[in-house]
């Protein structure tokens, strides 16, 4: 019979899971997740809402697409700005990811000014993030010095970053990619590629069945087959490509079935269904 343990070797690249943060195995990074916002609170600091801003939270301003069923998590420590399901996303990639040790050189791709890369610089690691928003660059600066760590924020495009090749031990994208064109992507995998060390890592977290998702460059959600992330197949083909990284764990995606999601409630949908989170991965291929 499969222990539980077992299942998550078998599906560490899948869709999004409540119970997997209800586990015993969770409960560390949970606690750490709430001790890492604490301490950002007490220092008068703010990280980024799900959203991906520093302004007040959608839910806040009527617009939180969170499902009907939502349930908090317990004990979280502000669940209108972090709900639970950034707990998953940081937990299932810290658990299933590369093991981390300080002084670690890491990318997070997208994702300045975040709980998960605030959480990523607690651990010791010194901590890269590009975007291109000034108030978000400016805010991880503030945090960084607040808090002592190694956290650096450049004002970088995903497609061509300024690092050097060989650069990270490993990179990290929280759901960023699927807000990304097609080509983009394509290009921004090609250059993670290029800066991450032999045998370096690359797992991200992303809209999975996101029927519109808004994707940067055209400024609108989009609701071409090219930008889509809505079935197994679809992921493989689009944040794996052939000859750049190789999946790890489970080689097929696994799609569980569960969604927690609203879409869009202005991307004019004539059938909208509701969506979830996945993650995926990777390890870096030699190119020869």
């Amino acid at each position: 019979m499969l222990q539980w343990g077992d299942v998550v070797k078998q599906s560490v690249n899948k869709t999004m899971d409540r119970n997997d943060l209800l586990d015993r195995s969770a409960q560390s990074t949970v606690e750490d997740i709430n001790r890492v916002m604490q301490e950002i609170y007490r220092k008068g600091m703010v990280m980024t809402s799900w959203y991906g801003t520093l302004e007040k939270p959608y839910s806040e301003v009527g617009l939180d697409n969170r499902g009907a069923d939502y349930q908090p998590l317990p004990g979280a420590v502000d669940d209108n700005r972090i709900p639970w399901f950034l707990y998953w996303e940081i937990e299932w990639v810290i658990r299933n990811g590369p093991e981390l040790g300080k002084g670690m050189k890491v990318l997070d791709a997208g994702g300045t000014s975040s709980l998960f890369s605030c959480y990523l610089a607690s651990l010791g690691l010194e901590v890269h993030s590009i975007d291109i928003n000034p108030s978000l660059l400016q805010n991880s600066n503030d945090i960084s010095r607040a808090m002592g760590w190694k956290l650096r924020a450049y004002a970088m495009d995903i497609e061509k970053m300024e690092f050097e090749d060989m650069f990270f031990d490993h990179a990290f994208s929280i759901s960023v990619f699927e807000h990304l064109d097609y080509y983009t992507k394509q290009k921004a995998l090609l250059d993670i590629h290029r800066c991450l060390k032999p045998g370096g890592r690359l797992c991200m977290t992303f809209d999975y069945a996101n029927p519109a998702p808004f994707v940067f460059g055209c400024n609108r959600f989009d609701t071409r087959p090219r930008n889509a992330l809505g079935s197994p197949e679809q992921v493989k083909k689009v944040l794996c490509p052939a000859g750049l990284f190789e999946m790890l764990g489970n080689r097929d995606f696994m799609d569980n079935g569960k969604r927690y999601l609203e879409p869009p409630r202005d991307a004019s949908l004539e059938n909208p269904q509701e969506y979830t989170f996945g993650a995926l991965f990777t390890k870096k291929k030699e190119l020869f």
